[in-house]
C-alpha cells in the first residue's frame, strides 16, 4: 500500500485509540508547545494540518494556543469543535490568518501531484513572519518508526521527501528544529531514553540535511 493511502479503517482503529490519543498530547506536550515557543510563537493562533485524533488541539488549547484543524476523517469527540474536515490543498481558511501551521507526519501522505498546493496553502493561511512546521521521514534513510516495528520506503519513490526537496516544495530555506521529546520509540524498551538522547545528535544542521537522518524537523518563515 502506498503511503499517500490510510483507509478510513486504519485511522478509525489506531490513531482514535486511547493509547494514540495520549501519544499524540506527550508529543504535543513535549515537542510541538516547545518548538513553538523556540521559534517566537509563545501565543496565538495555531492550524494542525492533519490533526488526527485532534488531541494535539485539545493540549494546545490547554496551554493557551487557539488551536485548530483539519483532517480527512473526524477527530476524537473532544476536538471536533475545532476541527474542520479538509484537504491540506485546500484550506477553509483566510490568507494569513494563523500565526503557526504545523504539519506532522502529513506530507508524505499528501498525493504527488497535489503537493505544490498543498505548500502553496499552508503559507497562504500562515501570517507574514509566521511559521510552517513539517515532521516526515527523510527520504534518503530507508525506514522510519511508524509501525508495530518499523516501516520501510523506498528512496526512489516520491512519497517521502528530503530537505532540499521540501526546500524546493515551499520555495525558502528551511530552519532545522529539535528531535528532543518528538518520539517516545516504546517499542526498543529500556534503551529508549538512551535512543532518543542519542538522535538528538541529529539536531545538528549539516547531520539533519544528510542521508543519516532518518526524520526531518523544519520549519519554514513566510
Amino acid at each position: 500500500m502506498s503511503l499517500t493511502e490510510v483507509p478510513f479503517s486504519d485511522f478509525s482503529n489506531l490513531y482514535l485509540s486511547e493509547h494514540q490519543c495520549a501519544k499524540t498530547r506527550r508529543r504535543t506536550r513535549d515537542w510541538t508547545i516547545p518548538v513553538l515557543k523556540q521559534c517566537g510563537i509563545q501565543s496565538g493562533r495555531v492550524l494542525s494540518a492533519g490533526c488526527g485524533n485532534g488531541m494535539d488541539l485539545i493540549e494546545m488549547r490547554q496551554q493557551g494556543y487557539e488551536a485548530f484543524g483539519i483532517d480527512l476523517y473526524p477527530p476524537a469527540d473532544e476536538a471536533r469543535p475545532w476541527a474542520t474536515i479538509a484537504m491540506a490543498n485546500a484550506l477553509p481558511f483566510a490568507a494569513n490568518h494563523f500565526d503557526a501551521v504545523v504539519c506532522l507526519e502529513v506530507i508524505e501522505h499528501v498525493p504527488v501531484p497535489d503537493r505544490s498546493a498543498a505548500a502553496s496553502e499552508l503559507l497562504r493561511v500562515t501570517r507574514p513572519g509566521g511559521l510552517v512546521v513539517i515532521a516526515t521521514p527523510n527520504r534518503y534513510f530507508p525506514v522510519d518508526e511508524h509501525a508495530a516495528w518499523l516501516r520501510f520506503h523506498s528512496p526512489f519513490r516520491d512519497e517521502t521527501l528530503s530537505c532540499r526537496e521540501l526546500q524546493s516544495l515551499f520555495g525558502r530555506a528551511a530552519q532545522t528544529l529539535t528531535w528532543k521529546g518528538y518520539f517516545q520509540l516504546e517499542r526498543f524498551g529500556p534503551v529508549k531514553t538512551v535512543l532518543n538522547k542519542t538522535m538528538g545528535i541529529f539536531d545538528i544542521a549539516f547531520l539533519h540535511r544528510s542521508p543519516l537522518n532518518p526524520h526531518l524537523f523544519l520549519a519554514f518563515t513566510k
